[in-house]
């Protein structure tokens, strides 16, 4: 009876262990997207329009137009991780 116990009790346990693993994974995978930027080179101002995109960096740009324009002035690889506010 001792026995049974003690393997039903580390059988919760585990599941508890990959339970937990499998929530802080989900929250690690960021998924990012590259702006689209090519538009840019051409005229390099942005609309005036408030479409705030989060960046890889973790600034919150008013528009995807914002993220190209800092991107090309500072050469860094800075993606979009999700549209909205950071």
């Amino acid at each position: 009876m001792a026995f049974r116990l003690w393997v039903v009790t580390l059988a919760v346990a585990a599941l508890l262990v990959v339970d937990r693993e499998v929530l802080v994974s989900a929250r690690k995978n960021n998924f990012s997207r590259m702006p689209i930027c090519e538009h840019m080179v051409e005229s390099p101002v942005c609309p005036q329009t408030f479409k705030p995109v989060c960046g890889t960096n973790g600034v919150t740009y008013d528009s995807e137009c914002q993220l190209c324009l800092v991107r090309m002035k500072t050469k860094q690889d800075i993606q979009i991780i999700k549209d909205g506010k950071c």
